[in-house]
């Protein structure tokens, strides 16, 4: 991917992207994750279980479909987020990895971890907002222009309660949970592809008035 200047465009949909199991396939990964796992911190097991987890997410590779969907954002300028409650580093990490800085540019702003300035933990568990209201500041942003893309229920109805159009990712989870995605939150679309968010650009670009 090229370098090439960034306007934010305030006219059109921002995007916030969740991370795990939605941008990034961390299957392997979190068999290792330290809150999966129940350790103490600061034991030598706690390191070994994050020198692992880390080692993992560095191989860590964006699902089928994704390269497309970037080179799509950066063609159209389009300003895009990820929103997790991983931390940054993790996010930084896999930015990193895989040389996305024309996709998610900026530290702290483009990828956006689960805890604020002050260092107070974030999560979008139960449906907490906080998040998603964090990154809309540090953007500047308003929520009815940004489209937020997750794989669980508890990121659609935390989008919802910050005031943000919320699509379904089904890939990235098991079947009953598609299935529980699909029959317990009929009011939001879902997708099957990372190559159908492409679509939904498309038909946003077309409601506004405007042609990609």
């Amino acid at each position: 991917m090229t370098k090439k200047e960034r306007i934010i465009n305030h006219s059109f949909k921002t995007l916030f992207f969740d991370y795990d199991g939605t941008l990034f396939d961390t299957t392997e990964a979190d068999k290792y994750s330290l809150r999966n796992r129940g350790l103490r911190r600061i034991t030598p097991e706690w390191h070994q279980a994050r020198k692992e987890y880390v080692a993992h997410i560095k191989t860590s590779l964006p699902f089928e479909g994704w390269q497309e969907v970037f080179q799509f954002i950066i063609d159209n300028n389009i300003q895009a987020a990820i929103v997790s409650g991983n931390s940054r580093q993790v996010l930084n990490m896999s930015v990193k990895a895989c040389n996305l800085y024309d996709v998610f540019p900026q530290d702290k702003i483009n990828r956006i971890g689960g805890t604020d300035v002050k260092g107070k933990k974030m999560w979008k568990a139960d449906g907490d907002p906080d998040l998603f209201l964090h990154a809309l500041k540090q953007l500047n942003v308003d929520p009815e222009n940004v489209i937020a893309f997750g794989n669980h229920t508890r990121d659609a109805l935390a989008a919802d309660r910050a005031g943000i159009k919320a699509v379904h990712c089904l890939w990235g989870v098991k079947e009953d949970e598609q299935r529980q995605l699909m029959l317990a939150d009929p009011d939001h679309q879902c997708i099957s592809s990372p190559l159908q968010i492409i679509d939904i650009l498309r038909a946003e670009h077309a409601s506004a008035g405007k042609c990609v």
